[in-house]
């Protein structure tokens, strides 16, 4: 997949705290950056997709949110 370019302003301290972790770690800002917001697009769909999920099921017992462990492996609730 190609590259863009993005610009964007940080302010002082985020640039200075990026500028130790690449001195420490030895990757440059950009990789740093740019596997951040793998992490983050990452997190967002895994989010997304449990979020897809609400309400799929209607009906159902009324107190399902409470005894949700009795009704899925027949526990007590502690």
């Amino acid at each position: 997949m190609g590259k863009v370019r993005f610009q964007m302003l940080l302010d002082e301290e985020q640039k200075r705290t990026l500028e130790m972790l690449q001195r420490d770690t030895k990757i440059p800002i950009a990789e740093i950056i740019r596997d951040a917001i793998i992490g983050l697009i990452a997190d967002y769909k895994k989010k997304r997709k449990l979020l897809a999920v609400v309400g799929v099921c209607k009906g159902g017992p009324n107190d399902l949110a409470d005894w949700h462990d009795k009704y899925l492996y027949g526990m007590k609730k502690k």
